[in-house]
């Protein structure tokens, strides 16, 4: 039987963590901190082209892991931020990857957005990418 526990991560993130055991009832696990995440599961060499974000996600679990949730920000900044204008472009999407990745092995993972990035010549995208949950595996 596969049981289940959510794992709550400091600022507001949420881990989730399967496992397969005994029945017995699901018991919380104490705050995971980013650090402790990225203990677990890291996002490395992440490049955007025209909206799309490719990466690398490392597993530094014993475990594997599989529905690596991540959150992929377009933050806009403006060219001028004294005087922003009032159309903000930045977006923000959750991106489920729902392949396994084995212990200590790293998956290339690639995301675009449902609608493409407006070009514009007030200001840019900062793209920025984190794990926000995953499911961890095994005993």
């Amino acid at each position: 039987m596969r049981t289940s526990t959510a794992i709550p991560i400091t600022g507001g993130l949420l881990a989730v963590l399967f496992c397969v055991a005994a029945p017995v009832a699901a018991q919380p696990r104490s705050l995971l901190s980013g650090r402790e995440v990225v203990d677990i599961v890291d996002v490395a060499d992440v490049t955007v082209r025209d909206g799309a974000v490719s990466g690398v996600l490392i597993n530094r679990s014993p475990r594997v892991l599989r529905d690596v949730r991540l959150l992929v920000r377009h933050a806009w900044v403006w060219r001028n931020e004294r005087q922003p204008g009032e159309d903000n472009p930045g977006v923000a999407a959750y991106y489920v990857v729902r392949d396994t990745i084995l212990p200590g092995a790293r998956l290339r993972f690639t995301h675009t957005p449902s609608s493409p990035l407006p070009r514009r010549t007030d200001g840019h995208f900062e793209t920025s990418v984190e794990v926000v949950g995953f499911e961890e595996v095994g005993e």
